[in-house]
């Protein structure tokens, strides 16, 4: 029979067991019932010496299968986790690229304005050296030139 136990069992145990809910360690043996005769399965240490008692029993072949299961359960929990992640983690990349191009864009334009600015200043400095020659008047006027542009 496929049935986890003969007798009613007031405690199931999932997966491959390391113990019973005694706390007892487990042993193996070899069913010697006709229906299931070879058939493994998993026994208390306690229950062997209390058969009254309804401790620890399970089919071998029932819990590999149960832990398969509960593996495959895990697997696809993790699957689902790593594709959240995967498609959060792109979207963010996606953004700070963004971000990192319109900056790039804005410094651009920053630096092309100082270029100029400074393009401006220079010329201004050129006209100021060419009228040290000509007068104190006019090398005032165009330090003031200067500095409004500056401001």
């Amino acid at each position: 029979s496929s049935t986890s136990s003969s007798r009613s069992q007031t405690h199931t145990t999932r997966g491959i067991p390391s113990k019973c809910w005694c706390g007892s360690n487990l042993t193996t043996f070899a069913a010697q019932t006709k229906e299931n005769l070879y058939r493994r399965f998993y026994r208390c240490e306690i229950a062997i010496k209390r058969q009254s008692e309804h401790h620890l029993f399970k089919w071998i072949d029932e819990a590999i299968i149960d832990e398969i299961r509960m593996v495959d359960k895990k697997v696809t929990h993790l699957q689902s986790d790593f594709d959240s992640f995967k498609t959060t983690t792109t979207m963010r990349l996606h953004e700070h690229g963004k971000q990192i191009d319109e900056s790039l864009l804005e410094m651009k334009k920053i630096f092309h304005d100082q270029t100029i600015l400074l393009e401006e200043l220079r010329n201004k400095s050129t006209l100021v050296l060419d009228a040290k020659s000509h007068s104190p008047l006019l090398n005032v006027a165009a330090a003031a030139i200067a500095l409004g542009t500056l401001a």
